[in-house]
Formats: C-alpha cells, sequence, structure tokens
C-alpha cells in the first residue's frame, strides 16, 4: 500500500509531505514468473536481487507521480545511481521518495529503500518529461512543475 499525507486534489493541494512512503511486502513465493527472493543467493541466500529492489523503487517513485495526479505516462528514466547497503529478506519493505531537484524537462528523486528501519539502498533517478509523438524531452507544465515544488527537498 501506500501511505502520504496529501492535500486536497491532484496537483492542486497547498501541502504535501516532503517523503513520500510507499509500503509494501517482500515475499518468498513466486510471484508470476520470477520469485523475488532468490534462493540460490551467496552466502545465506533468500535476499532480493538488485533488479527487484529497483523495480520496487520504480513502483514506489511511480505512486508518488500517481498521487499528484497530473503525469499519467509521459516520463522516461534515462539515468539511475544506487548504492546497495544491506541485504533485503522477507518482510516489509519501505520506499521513501523525496523530489530532491526540478529542472526544464526533468527533476530528480531520490529513493530510501529501508526494512526494519535500516537503509538497504539509496538510488538517486532523473526523470525526463517525455513527448512520445515527437519522441523528444518536453518541459513540465506549469501544474507538473508546481505539484513537484510541494513536495520538493531542494538541496542547497
Amino acid at each position: 500500500g501506500v501511505t502520504n499525507g496529501t492535500g486536497p486534489g491532484p496537483c492542486t493541494g497547498p501541502t504535501l509531505v516532503l517523503v513520500f512512503r510507499h509500503v509494501t511486502p517482500v515475499l518468498p513465493e513466486h510471484l508470476g514468473t520470477f520469485a523475488e527472493l532468490d534462493p540460490t543467493a551467496p552466502g545465506r541466500g533468500g535476499h532480493m536481487n538488485f533488479d527487484m529492489i529497483l523495480r520496487r523503487c520504480g513502483h514506489a517513485w511511480s505512486a508518488m507521480l500517481a498521487e499528484l495526479g497530473c503525469f499519467g505516462a509521459a516520463t522516461i528514466v534515462p539515468r539511475i545511481e544506487v548504492d546497495y547497503h544491506n541485504e533485503v529478506r522477507e518482510g516489509e519493505l519501505v520506499v521513501e521518495v523525496r523530489v530532491l531537484s526540478i529542472g526544464r524537462s526533468s527533476f530528480r528523486v531520490r529513493c530510501n529503500v529501508l526494512q526494519d528501519d535500516v537503509l538497504a539502498a539509496r538510488a538517486e533517478v532523473v526523470l525526463v518529461a517525455f513527448d512520445y509523438a515527437s519522441q523528444q524531452p518536453g518541459p513540465l507544465d506549469g501544474v507538473q512543475r508546481a505539484a513537484l515544488e510541494r513536495q520538493a527537498l531542494l538541496v542547497s
């Protein structure tokens, strides 16, 4: 599920919290054609692989954008930088998403991946507003920019 405090409507609320929290379980069983936990992992086995952690980050920033209500599917990800700190195992996983900066057509978010209040991974992601018809980046519109600014933790 998603937990977050927001204003009264999509992209129009006066105040949004600085951290968007996306909370989901990590399950040992197969989901579709793959398992989230790799039983053959070196060492103790049974931890979540790096690609699944990135997938969870993607779910979290997508949920944040959906909750803002003014983004749709017209964003792409040209850059992700990630550091892994601890294994993720079965249990609750929290991905906190913060807007770090906003440009003309792009914005940058940080995803802190936590399990049992311990940092498992940190990813910084660049997202770009994209016009699929022209196959070019496009500027963020005023409503999108205002929503991101309300959500932002601007780094000085």
